[in-house]
């Protein structure tokens, strides 16, 4: 607690400083699209933690620092994930730039109506599938399930259901198996990996082998 407590006060030397209004939440995006913070650029950062925390216990942020640089060039990696990640800064703020109140207004509407209506839609598809090929009863949630990531249950098993292109990173910190679908709108065909249903219920797919 001490430790958070002296990052939060930045009693550190060199700690970032909040960022100006709003900009972190046009950095993440971009970060995400661009795969700049993917572990083949900045590294496995949940491995490289643990590993730290385990050669030093009582290790601070400063040795945190020191050893992601020494130990993983981390230098040259996060000048790496830079180089990658700013070009699509500058291409989101020139899309920005082309955004105006006739533009928003037709994405909400998009958004509202015909994204909310199309996403319920594929859900009951897609639960249905799932439903005949556990051989369970397949439900929508409730709205306070909902409220909690869940979108319906496969027999008692909860269960989220996004599209591939769903960002990673919205899906964090939700402990439920997710079940993602690929359209595709030329051939009305669907493709649904249920793989982490199979590995939290421990139960094949009735009709064997590929799950999708």
């Amino acid at each position: 607690m001490e430790e958070r407590d002296r990052l939060v006060s930045e009693e550190v030397e060199d700690f970032p400083v909040d960022n100006p209004k709003y900009t972190t939440y046009l950095l993440r995006p971009a970060v995400n699209l661009s795969q700049s913070n993917r572990p083949k650029v900045v590294g496995q950062m949940s491995d490289i933690i643990e590993e730290f925390r385990q050669k030093h216990p009582d290790g601070t942020f400063e040795d945190w620092v020191t050893y992601y640089k020494t130990e993983y060039d981390g230098d040259d990696r996060l000048e790496e994930a830079t180089d990658i990640a700013y070009p699509m800064v500058e291409k989101m703020r020139q899309a920005f730039e082309q955004i105006d109140e006739e533009m928003t207004h037709d994405f909400l509407r998009d958004l509202v109506l015909f994204k909310t209506y199309e996403g319920f839609d594929i859900q009951e598809a897609v639960l249905r599938k799932l439903g005949e090929l556990y051989d369970e009863d397949a439900t929508r949630a409730t709205a306070a399930d909902e409220s909690k990531g869940i979108d319906g249950y496969i027999g008692e098993q909860p269960v989220q259901i996004k599209p591939t292109t769903y960002p990673d990173d919205l899906q964090e910190g939700i402990d439920v198996p997710i079940v993602t679908y690929d359209e595709n709108k030329s051939n009305k065909a669907m493709r649904v990996d249920a793989s982490e249903v199979t590995d939290e219920i421990g139960v094949e797919p009735v009709y064997g082998g590929d799950s999708r």
